[in-house]
């Protein structure tokens, strides 16, 4: 990259002990005409790039900020300490880059207000939409609202047996996002047969009611359903606007020149949001937290973020293995509340496909030993274990325990042993695993995800 008096600008240069920085302004300003010079030059020619004037001003300067937000957070994440531990994770590096993209545009530029829908597929779902580590137990759900609107939700709990919904002001990196409330609809009335409704305004209303945001545009909730067994099926949730409005009342919101530059600017700040805490922060922040590698520690609001649940207990590991060990994760004392599960991650909070591969396990689908432990084995190869967590082989990453309900903590403790004496550091009664079985449930894991989400 070179400026415009023709200075060499290095990646390294322009985004020097780059995370959770914003660049300078000269830097972000030689970035914002790079990224737009060398699109127009690389369409159109040299010449017709440099006479080029956009016929829509706030279109053009959104469009200009967003590009180089990108090029700001690629730059983030080549210079970041696991792009250079984890040569092995850089590609996911890239997947994770523009994946922020797709998923920036779901939350900013698709939904529509005159008629709101809850988003599924394109919310947090299997290895498509992982940004900020997906749990395997959930089946997301995502609704965005106008304070100024009344809105009913019909929905039946179906086999959940928990269901939260955290309401937040704005996407994520928007100016004054926050998570304004957590709701347990343990908390709400439910028939015997599952079904409830819930009206959503900034009135207060009768029966089930979660309050909006009276002068809000754009906000947000997040449905957590839970879904543990393979058979099961999760909450159906529906919505509708039920407050009237002129038949043109979103017109400008949808289309208008400043409303989409508006929006665009939030893809922007959400794309930076997701590379700077959830890719590049979090694994800093947890192996501080956790004071090195293989140590867990629980973590609080200031890791999880305004995102993270406030039901849950989070305890978080950095992970190291090597190919000729494996790591036992004991818990002597399980948690004993409603859900409580383990999940496998890279360097950059992407899940480990959980789809495809047995990176997860939860408190259904484990048994203790005869002491009353949970043993797990990690490892970069299968060792036979049925409770083993599959790391698709990278010698590093990060381990998550979700904690949900309970009356005790999780305190889970990892030790690192050779991975051919696994079977002198395991109780006897350990049970195996054949080629055969673990094929079958991975099949079975994969069918699951297929009905949940569909092909």
């Amino acid at each position: 990259m070179t400026t415009a008096k023709g200075n060499v600008l290095s990646v390294r240069d322009a985004r020097k002990n780059s995370v959770g920085r914003h660049l300078s302004p000269s830097v972000a300003s030689v970035i914002r005409f790079t990224a737009m010079y060398g699109g127009m030059k690389a369409m159109f020619g040299d010449a017709t790039a440099k006479k080029f004037t956009s016929k829509s001003t706030v279109l053009s300067r959104a469009w200009e900020r967003y590009l180089a937000t990108l090029e700001e957070m690629r730059i983030a994440v080549e210079t970041a300490p696991q792009f250079d531990s984890a040569p092995n994770q850089r590609a996911r590096a890239y997947h994770q880059l523009m994946e922020a993209q797709a998923i920036a545009y779901n939350f900013a530029l698709v939904p529509r207000m005159a008629h709101p829908r809850i988003f599924k597929n394109t919310a947090w779902q299997t290895d498509v939409y992982c940004s900020g580590g997906n749990g395997p137990d959930f089946h997301y759900a995502t609704v965005f609202l106008d304070g100024a609107q009344t809105y009913r939700i019909t929905a039946n709990i179906r086999d959940s047996k928990m269901l939260l919904a955290q309401h937040n002001s704005a996407l994520p990196g928007s100016p004054n996002s926050r998570m304004v409330a957590n709701y347990d609809f343990a908390d709400f009335e439910i028939a015997p047969d599952g079904s409830f409704t819930v009206t959503l305004s900034a009135e207060k209303a009768e029966g089930n009611w979660i309050p909006l945001l009276p002068d809000v545009g754009y906000q947000w909730l997040l449905f957590r359903p839970s879904i543990e067994g393979w058979d099961k099926v999760p909450t159906e949730l529906h919505i509708e606007r039920i407050s009237p409005i002129a038949p043109d009342h979103y017109v400008a919101d949808e289309f208008d020149e400043a409303h989409t530059a508006r929006r665009i600017n939030f893809a922007a700040d959400y794309v930076r949001y997701i590379v700077q805490e959830w890719m590049l922060a979090f694994y800093q922040r947890v192996h501080a937290n956790s004071k090195g590698v293989n140590l867990f520690a629980p973590i609080g609001p200031a890791i999880s973020g305004e995102v993270g649940s406030p039901t849950a207990e989070y305890v978080l590991a950095c992970y190291e293995v090597a190919d000729d060990e494996a790591l036992i994760i004991e818990l002597k004392e399980p948690p004993n509340g409603i859900y409580w599960g383990i999940q496998i991650f890279d360097v950059w909070l992407r899940p480990i496909d959980f789809r495809t591969r047995q990176s997860t396990l939860n408190s259904a689908q484990v048994a203790p030993d005869a002491d009353g432990a949970v043993r797990l084995v990690l490892s970069r190869r299968d060792p036979g274990v049925a409770q083993w967590l599959d790391c698709a082989g990278f010698d590093q990453g990060q381990i998550l325990i979700r904690n949900y309900r309970s009356s005790r903590p999780a305190q889970p403790v990892i030790h690192r042993v050779r991975f051919d004496e696994l079977a002198r550091h395991l109780p006897a009664e350990t049970r195996r695993v054949s080629p055969d079985e673990r094929t079958q449930e991975l099949g079975r894991r994969r069918g699951a995800y297929l009905r949940r989400h569909g092909e």
